[in-house]
């Protein structure tokens, strides 16, 4: 790349992380504050949680590969803004009058939004690095996600509490429209110039395959901590609220340590392969259910916070590396959709399957077979290997703005 052009990947890579960065302090509120809201205010059970909070994966997991194809034939900007531009719907509907069926609407826009614009940022940034640094683009944009969602709980929490809930709500809606506003900030985004076949066809690339696959058994426990990992801390114990000590904090913990391990995973997997890392992410990540699961003191549930942000910093760009390396350039939005879809698999079926296990047995149990479940990704892993290094040409991005979209 000419200095010119570096300075442009720099540029559009510093943007959508401050861009996706909003995003995600306007989700981040949600883990600490909509389950009280469901159980308190509207006066619901544990099976309503699971529902609010697995809304966003099942229109997120349906959107993800559609978006992917749509970021390929149109460009990314277009994608992320309206993906904004969602998200902050999203949140405003949850001012309306208080109703499980409002909430879950909101929950779907939020969904949307996030499948839109994530899977465009991340395309992006692919788009605009060199194959060698993939890893550490795509680690650096996961950084956002995580410093959103260690500040999120904690802002949310502290709102709540000096406001009530509309003041939260109102508070997700104007960050989100800061993204969008970031996002168009970026300038036209790069499309791959050969044609994607198929028609208006969605596109499964093979090499998400595997990705995908060992993303919904490693993080299938996220999902059931993020419904429900408040009542696990409070119930065994730990204190509710905001601050040092309180059960909130776990979630930033884990935020944290993600965020501060992101770019070196991101870096082990560019230098080492994607294998060695993503074998080491699912050992901690398993390992971190289970301290979660037994723990009765703030101290023992932030370690178990801290090993799942270090395995989440190494699984996510290690394993997000294998699709970029596994797939072309014309395939590449529609193949991080595919492996994006995952994780929304798993916060749809984490909290729905998780409230049954919880409902049948406790939060102790849900955590605890998660941390099985997890185990079982690492032959999953295995199989998808190390992936050599992409060599197309860096022309190939740079000119494609020029060229009409493909037909639909």
């Amino acid at each position: 790349m000419s200095a010119e052009s570096t300075g442009s990947a720099r540029r559009t890579l510093w943007l959508l992380v401050a861009a996706a960065t909003f995003c995600y302090l306007a989700m981040g509120c949600y883990a600490a504050i909509l389950p009280g809201y469901v159980l308190h205010h509207l006066s619901l059970g544990s099976a309503a949680v699971g529902l609010a909070m697995g809304a966003t994966g099942f229109v997120a997991v349906a959107l993800r590969p559609l978006s992917g194809n749509w970021g390929d034939r149109y460009g990314r900007r277009p994608l992320a803004v309206l993906g904004t531009l969602v998200l902050a719907v999203g949140s405003a509907a949850l001012l309306g009058p208080g109703a499980l069926i409002l909430v879950v609407f909101a929950r779907l826009l939020t969904g949307a939004g996030d499948a839109l614009f994530t899977t465009a940022a991340m395309a992006w940034v692919v788009d605009v690095s060199r194959p060698e640094r993939r890893g550490r683009a795509m680690a650096t944009l996961g950084m956002a996600f995580w410093l959103g969602l260690a500040l999120g709980p904690q802002w949310g929490v502290l709102v709540h509490r000096q406001a009530g809930y509309d003041a939260v709500w109102w508070g997700a809606t104007g960050f989100a429209l800061l993204a969008a506003g970031l996002v168009w900030l970026v300038g036209p985004s790069p499309r791959p110039t050969a044609p994607v076949s198929g028609g208006s066809k969605v596109q499964f690339p093979r090499g998400a395959v595997l990705p995908a696959v060992a993303m919904v058994l490693i993080c299938y426990g996220n999902g059931v901590f993020e419904a429900f990992g408040i009542v696990h801390m409070t119930g065994r114990g730990i204190a509710g609220g905001a601050g040092l000590g309180a059960a909130a904090s776990v979630f930033t913990v884990v935020a944290v340590t993600t965020f501060l391990g992101r770019f070196a995973g991101g870096l082990l997997a560019d230098r080492t392969g994607p294998r060695l890392p993503a074998i080491a992410g699912v050992i901690t990540i398993a390992i971190s259910y289970g301290v979660l699961a037994v723990a009765t003191s703030f101290a023992v549930a932030a370690l178990g916070g801290a090993l799942l942000g270090l395995g989440l910093a190494l699984i996510y760009p290690a394993l997000a590396l294998v699709v970029t390396r596994s797939v072309g350039p014309a395939e590449r939005g529609a193949g991080l959709g595919v492996f994006l879809a995952a994780l929304d698999v798993t916060f749809a079926i984490g909290p729905l399957v998780g409230g049954l296990v919880v409902g049948i047995a406790s939060t102790e149990t849900a955590l605890l077979s998660a941390a099985v479940v997890a185990l079982l990704a690492l032959p999953v892993v295995v199989a998808a290997g190390n992936p050599p290094v992409g060599d197309e040409p860096e022309e190939e991005l740079e000119l494609a703005e020029e060229r009409p979209p493909a037909p639909v």
